[in-house]
């Protein structure tokens, strides 16, 4: 990855503006990385702006330059440089952005198996979030990892990882995490603000899509349908189900977990596994992607005929693979 980072360096060293993009229905890690990049970016002379189509979650905006984010392009502005942030895809950017329009440079930094490799540069690698890479990145080009900076990337870092509980922690991980304590990081008031802060409509919603838990004849797979009805009975949003699908997954048996969630004429569709499924696949067969132990897609059509289809080829997997990875 020397040559990529050089790339990377020399774009920088040749840009005056560059425009950082989160993808749509932002996580920890996509939102934290954008925004340490962006600081980076300052470090260096770079004017940065920050976009995210479906903007920040209420959970998220206690970052540092999360009141900077845009969702809405702004209008005939061109960029030197665009660095897309923890997606795997070019559209999951978004519809309202042509990023080909403009800036001449994409910059793809990523960390998915999947990535397609869309950018100018691909600064893609497996590790336990795209906030390590940008993490590796801040030190090749040797600039000051503020506390500011830090809590971004501390925040990616966890939500990636599941607070160091996923199989992608490693030990470089938490040589990271060590290096972002000593530039300030408050662990307890950060992982109080992720982990233990809910608010009354999320507990009501969970409480809703659990009570119609449904479960394979095997017990290997467990689903939760929330329908937009739902959601507007009870006041709730797209980041007040945050969490709702791990839940389903440390169910005792449980070795797939699924959550529909219908939003706009769409179903989104999550999938976790335990230890045992690669879910990608099962997602790629939806065309969509993901990791190992979670994936999605996003599907046109009713939640109940979708509901039928997913849950078939879930189970068709299970059975085809006996499990294994």
């Amino acid at each position: 990855m020397e040559q990529i980072s050089a790339a990377i360096k020399r774009a920088v060293k040749s840009a005056k503006t560059a425009l950082c993009v989160s993808h749509v229905d932002p996580d920890g890690d996509s939102i934290g990385s954008m925004l340490a990049m962006g600081m980076i970016l300052s470090q260096l002379g770079v004017v940065s702006d920050y976009y995210s189509e479906d903007g920040i979650p209420k959970i998220y905006r206690f970052l540092p330059g999360a009141d900077q984010v845009r969702r809405v392009p702004i209008p005939n502005r061109i960029y030197d440089l665009l660095f897309a942030m923890d997606a795997s895809d070019i559209k999951r950017l978004g519809e309202k952005l042509s990023p080909h329009e403009i800036s001449k440079v994409i910059i793809n930094v990523d960390h998915h198996p999947d990535n397609t490799k869309y950018g100018n540069i691909n600064y893609v690698e497996k590790s336990s979030s795209t906030a390590e890479l940008v993490f590796k990145l801040a030190k090749y080009l040797k600039v000051k990892i503020n506390r500011p900076m830090a809590e971004n990337l501390y925040v990616a870092l966890i939500t990636d990882t599941g607070n160091y509980r996923y199989e992608n922690t490693s030990m470089a991980t938490f040589a990271m995490a060590g290096e972002l304590l000593k530039a300030g990081v408050d662990t307890h008031e950060i992982t109080t603000r992720i982990y233990d802060t809910k608010t009354i409509a999320s507990i009501r919603i969970q409480a809703a899509a659990l009570a119609n838990l449904e479960i394979s004849p095997d017990r290997k797979a467990a689903w939760a349908t929330v329908t937009q009805e739902m959601m507007d009975r009870v006041g709730a949003m797209g980041e007040d189900l945050v969490g709702l699908v791990d839940q389903i997954r440390s169910i005792d048996g449980v070795e797939v977990a699924i959550l529909f969630r219908e939003e706009n004429g769409k179903v989104k569709v999550n999938l976790r596994s335990k230890e045992k499924v690669n879910v990608s696949e099962i997602a790629k067969r939806l065309d969509g992607g993901g990791h190992i132990r979670a994936a999605g897609a996003i599907l046109q059509g009713d939640v109940e005929s979708i509901k039928n289809r997913v849950v078939s080829e879930v189970l068709k997997y299970l059975k085809a693979s006996k499990y294994l990875v």
